[in-house]
């Protein structure tokens, strides 16, 4: 014993000292561990390190000539705090208030405390008066005033404890060490049931462990099981989700061995989900568990656990490599889920159905039922008051604007959500309003605020760790954010992990194909394309693709791109054809926003141009421009400009190079006061080549002799080609150097590749 309290107070221990200790604690290692503290305090003359010993010193001069009853007094008004009540203190001492009166007014005359601003209330004049009265006590008698002091609180104010429950715990924290350890634990678990009405979870849970180790071996196994639950969802609401699951998981397995089926279906239900992270895994057995064993007749309980499922199921589909049995689960488990929770009329069993089943028809497939969905969960949300409920039919309703690319719908729906999230309170709700917040100024060419938010948004949920989904969400965010300013100037390179790599060498997880080739597309932005292709090829034949259903609109999108840059012409056509389904749909997450990618229409008229089908390629950048003017995403509209330009130049019909140059130049004024600088410096370029583009002097002969030049052809050549002589060959050739102000064939070759 005497070698424990070494090392907590850090010095040698007397026997008797250690005698006494394990005599008033019973031996708990948790009151040892207190008791030294209070002791390592003592020892070093402080009741904390703030206190100097010439303080200590003065204060005792001081108390030594005043009455024993207002010594006792202050002494007891030491334990309750700065500010005391003087019926509090009399009743620890069992006076009358009267008796009291007195040797306060002493007390005042020496300094030492003063009436506070409420009548019947003292203070003492200067923190480290108070602190150096309670270092003088000894450790019996510190002990006796707070149990003293318990007593008279839980007395004094009885009609309304609340405001007092956190003192409470504390004195019963101490006093506990003499008995009553399950009065004092009950006492610290309702001022932790307290901290979370007021929002505190981190406090909360605290003093649920707290109530744990006070309660010690006098606790039986439902009671510390109901505790560990609660210690569980304060750490929840804190943003600690892997130690509210490993908890979760220490509460399933002593409600297991206890047999308390209710309670293991708790347990899996305190995480709830917030995203794909490692912890999903062990929720969906905890869910998997409860319904081996949870009564059939338990119908709104099951519907839960079920809802629970699914979507856990979901989540690690979407890092599976083979994740289609995972969906299958989901699927099947969503729409047991949604039938249980209707047919046994919860609330909570309804909202937790409809949950897992808007993230089982998250693909654009579903973008209908998930409005219908969002609408449902708003009613119950409103109906009950609840602002998580109706925190998360905003989030839907958000998901659905964006994937319609109505912008001032998200915008209205992102000031609700605000309202959510200010009475939640909590970094997760926070993360949730900061990502949409963001996600929309990204949207809008707001390029500055969308970086500063998102790294509030990743700030929030920091406990996720390096893999959790908050940094996802920011890299994702933050490359979208790069490919219109540079990604020098947005930090996506860092954000993604990239920064340091002169070489890419990190396997990227082909499940679910969103991850390789959204990593494979910032790899391209940043001229890495060997690498690029690398991955894309590591993705298999396009036509076994079977992207996260979520992140389809996203996958096909980004392949497209990566399709072109690898030089496959068949690809680029399958994709195509894959994303055409989808026409009028915003490239978006039907599962939560990471970023906005402009209308479906800007990613297929960059195809059908690769494609050679120009015609089409202008009318679906014409679509995606008219878009983006209409719902104000002004980074896509200047980004489907330089493309209608360039596929205008490409077509080089009559009066497309007119057009093409009123495009490109709208273009580059906007790209310029939007920071745009890549689009900036690739519309000026397509100008420079538009701008020697005037009615051309050469003959349709020479044009023709011209493309051949440009093609490598001789002289000799281009007369077989053509039908000529090599003479005659020979003299367009000089007439076209002639009237272009050329000076060789390779200056030919170069005008003709420009002009196309």
């Amino acid at each position: 014993m005497a070698r424990q309290l070494a090392s907590i107070v850090g010095s040698d221990v007397a026997d008797e000292d250690a005698r006494r200790i394990h005599q008033l604690t019973g031996g708990n290692p948790f009151f040892v561990q207190e008791m030294g503290r209070v002791l390592g305090d003592r020892k070093a003359g402080l009741s904390s390190p703030a206190v100097p010993a010439s303080v200590l010193d003065a204060i005792a001069g001081r108390l030594a000539r005043l009455t024993p009853t207002s010594v006792t007094l202050l002494r007891a008004g030491s334990i309750i705090g700065r500010d005391f009540s003087t019926a509090v203190v009399a009743a620890m001492l069992t006076l009358p208030v009267l008796e009291c009166l007195a040797p306060l007014d002493e007390a005042c005359a020496a300094g030492l405390v003063e009436p506070a601003a409420s009548p019947g209330e003292h203070r003492f004049a200067h923190a480290l008066i108070r602190d150096a009265i309670a270092a003088g006590l000894s450790t019996p008698e510190r002990l006796r005033l707070h149990r003293c002091a318990a007593d008279a609180i839980e007395e004094f104010y009885a009609t309304d404890l609340s405001p007092h429950l956190f003192d409470l715990a504390r004195h019963w924290t101490f006093a506990a060490v003499q008995g009553d350890r399950l009065h004092a634990s009950g006492w610290i678990e309702r001022a932790g049931e307290e901290a979370m009405r007021r929002l505190g979870y981190e406090e909360s849970a605290r003093l649920f462990r707290l109530a744990i180790d006070v309660g010690g071996g006098e606790l039986d196994e439902i009671s510390r099981c109901r505790l560990l639950l609660a210690t569980a969802r304060a750490l929840f609401r804190s943003g600690e989700i892997a130690t509210c699951v490993n908890t979760c998981v220490e509460a399933a397995t002593r409600a297991a061995r206890i047999g308390r089926a209710d309670l293991m279906a708790q347990a899996a239900l305190v995480p709830e989900a917030v995203g794909p992270s490692d912890t999903e895994a062990t929720t969906r057995r905890l869910c998997a568990d409860a319904l081996a064993v949870v009564d059939p007749d338990q119908i709104a309980v099951r519907a839960r656990l079920t809802a629970r499922l699914a979507e856990a199921s979901i989540y690690l589909a979407w890092s599976r490599e083979h994740g289609t049995e995972d969906y299958v689960v989901a699927g099947s488990a969503s729409a047991q889920a949604l039938e249980l929770a209707e047919r046994s009329g919860d609330r909570a069993a309804l909202e937790a159905a409809l949950r897992a089943h808007r993230l089982a028809c998250s693909g654009p497939d579903g973008i209908s039922e998930r409005m219908g969905l969002a609408q449902r969960m708003l009613s119950l949300g409103r109906a009950a008051a609840d602002p998580v409920t109706q925190m998360w039919s905003h989030l839907w309703s958000i998901d659905v604007a964006f994937e319609f690319g109505d912008l001032t719908r998200v915008g209205r729906e992102v000031e609700l959500l605000s309202w959510c999230a200010s009475e939640i309170q909590g970094p997760i709700a926070r993360f949730h309003l900061l990502t949409s917040e963001a996600v929309l100024a990204q949207a809008r060419g707001r390029f500055p605020d969308a970086i500063r938010l998102m790294h509030e948004a990743f700030a929030a949920v920091a406990w996720t760790g390096e893999n959790g989904h908050g940094f996802t969400v920011r890299a994702g965010l933050l490359q979208f954010v790069g490919h219109h300013i540079g990604h020098e100037a947005s930090g996506s390179v860092e954000a993604s992990g990239y920064g340091d790599a002169t070489v890419f060498d990190r396997p990227l997880p082909t499940a679910g194909v969103i991850v390789a080739v959204a990593n494979a597309h910032l790899l391209v932005d940043v001229g890495r394309h060997d690498e690029a292709a690398a991955v894309y090829r590591s993705l298999g034949p396009i036509a076994a693709w079977t992207p996260s259903p979520h992140a389809i609109l996203a996958a096909f999108a980004f392949g497209i791109d990566l399709a072109m840059v690898v030089g496959s012409r068949d690809d680029v056509a399958l994709l195509h054809d894959r994303l055409a389904v989808y026409r009028g749909h915003h490239v978006v997450s039907g599962a939560g926003q990471v970023a906005y990618g402009g209308p479906g229409e800007l990613c297929l008229g960059r195809a059908a141009r690769y494609l050679n089908r120009l015609d089409d390629a202008v009318r679906d950048l014409e679509h995606a421009a008219a878009t983006c003017v209409a719902n104000g995403a002004v980074g896509f509209q200047t980004e489907a400009e330089y493309e209608l330009g360039a596929t205008l130049a490409q077509r080089s019909q009559p009066g497309d190079h007119t057009r093409a140059r009123s495009v490109l130049t709208e273009c580059a004024s906007r790209a310029r006061s939007l920071g745009m600088k890549p689009f900036e410096a690739k519309a000026h370029t397509l100008l420079d080549v538009l701008g020697d583009r005037r009615p051309s002097p050469l003959t349709p002969r020479e044009h023709e002799v011209a493309e051949l030049v440009g093609q490598g052809f001789t002289n000799r050549e281009i007369a077989e080609r053509l039908v000529l002589s090599e003479r005659t060959a020979q003299n367009h050739v000089q007439h076209i150097l002639t009237k272009l102000a050329l000076s060789n064939r390779s200056q030919i070759a170069v005008w003709f590749t420009a002009g196309r």
